[in-house]
């Protein structure tokens, strides 16, 4: 089998903690952490059963950390480089984030079962409140 041939295997929180601990220090950019991400959240590594859902929303985040908008396009957010607009996220955006991550995967870790079912249950009252919302704007 040549390396080509090779399943693509997915990082753990340890790379992930690492290429968002070196972004937030300014020791890479965002454009290359948003490579790094690329195979597994748009290429062929998304399509990996990922055992820790945690990795999955932080490669998610480190996507998205190189999102650029424009002050002439508002509403409108593109991934960028550094000069094409201004990021979409601050430093202490990718700090923080960071940082509820880690807590997160500390819950997780004390209860994977009770945070799934915390999280399913306010997937599902946010899902209820926006069509309640939605029915208070029809009538």
């Amino acid at each position: 089998m040549s390396d080509l041939d090779a399943t693509l295997l997915p990082p753990g929180r340890v790379e992930v903690a690492a290429q968002w601990h070196a972004l937030a220090q300014g020791k890479v950019t965002r454009e290359t952490v948003h490579a790094w991400a690329v195979p597994w959240v748009e290429g062929e590594g998304a399509l990996v059963n990922f055992e820790d859902p945690l990795v999955v929303t932080a490669l998610q985040y480190l996507h998205g950390f190189d999102l650029c908008q424009g002050p002439g396009r508002p509403g409108v957010v593109w991934h960028g480089t550094a000069g094409e607009g201004e990021w979409y996220h601050s430093p202490d955006d990718i700090a923080g984030g960071l940082t509820r991550w880690q807590a997160k995967c500390a819950l997780y870790d004390e209860d994977p079962q009770g945070w799934i079912q915390t999280v399913r249950e306010q997937a599902r009252a946010s899902i209820l409140a926006e069509q309640e919302e939605r029915g208070r704007r029809l009538h």
